[in-house]
């Protein structure tokens, strides 16, 4: 864990599964001649303590900006919010990528806690890019050395593999389902494993924020995230930029994490997460901010490492 702890300097802790270790993987492949591997191994707690940075559920391939509405219709319930949005994914039909292009993400985050714990710094902003190729197997980010690593991405999947019929909230989660199944990952730590359900949240969150979807594969995960035991929605949380919106949530044994999207036209805002149980390995107290961040920017490009 301290390995994760040092690449995060300037940069949040991240989850969504096995995020945390693809960074980790990242980290390594900066400071040695050969990167150590670790496939199907999960981290002992990396993935449950940072849903942030680059993975924070892109309801669309565009700018997300603040912007002044003034018809806000609350949300009644989850599937509500989940309707809602997945008849706004329709309404955006956002960038059509070729086989073999990336999206370029550029995002505001809080960055690591100054003291180097886990958690992040509130008071403090910090920018972070990576990129993801379309098909879903890799993901790359600019090492402060200047080096552009490459590394397999998590889960795996990509909107051609979800696209695949059937396209309905039942036939996507499953194919995400299985997926997880068939990578038979490892849990280590004294701390219960995450459920299934908790795994196929973060999954989906990492799906929608890293993958340009077609709107029918996003309205399908719009829909089937309210259906996902323990998912629940939460009004007005706030942006690593300030901006208020409506959140998908989830809570975990030990975190709950929000998915913001904007309360009108239901686009990606960002991300908030927060420790609500005390962690005994490492020690992490009941309260702590996990990850705050803001969507900037999406595109899609032709490599990683372009803009």
């Amino acid at each position: 864990m301290s390995t994760i702890k040092d690449f995060r300097r300037d940069t949040p802790p991240m989850t969504a599964q096995v995020e945390s270790a693809a960074r980790a993987r990242l980290l390594a492949a900066a400071r040695e001649p050969a990167p150590r591997r670790e496939p199907r191994r999960g981290p002992r707690f990396g993935w449950r303590i940072a849903v942030a940075a680059a993975l924070a559920v892109a309801v669309g391939a565009g700018v997300g900006v603040a912007r002044d509405q003034p018809r806000v219709v609350p949300v009644a319930s989850v599937r509500e919010l989940g309707e809602r949005a997945a008849q706004a994914a329709y309404d955006d039909r956002g960038q059509v990528p070729n086989p073999g292009q990336w999206l370029y993400i550029r995002e505001l985050q809080a960055p690591q806690s100054k003291d180097g714990s886990y958690g992040v710094d509130v008071s403090g902003r910090v920018v972070w890019e990576q990129w993801t190729s379309v098909d879903g197997k890799q993901v790359a980010a600019l090492y402060p050395n200047g080096k552009l690593l490459v590394q397999g991405n998590h889960p795996g999947l990509g909107a051609a593999d979800l696209a695949q019929q059937p396209v309905t909230p039942e036939g996507v989660l499953a194919k995400i389902r299985q997926k997880l199944e068939d990578m038979h990952m490892v849990w280590g730590g004294a701390e219960p494993p995450p459920s299934m359900d908790e795994q196929l949240f973060q999954a989906v969150y990492q799906l929608m924020g890293t993958q340009v979807l077609p709107p029918e594969v996003r309205a399908a995960l719009f829909r089937g995230l309210a259906t996902i035991p323990g998912v629940s929605f939460t009004e007005d949380v706030a942006d690593a930029e300030g901006r208020r919106g409506v959140a998908f949530s989830h809570a975990g044994w030990s975190a709950r994490y929000d998915l913001i999207l904007d309360p009108v036209d239901f686009r990606f805002l960002g991300t908030y997460g927060v420790q609500t149980r005390e962690y005994s390995d490492p020690p992490i107290k009941a309260g702590t901010p996990l990850t705050l961040t803001a969507r900037l920017e999406t595109k899609v490009v032709d490599g990683p490492g372009q803009k």
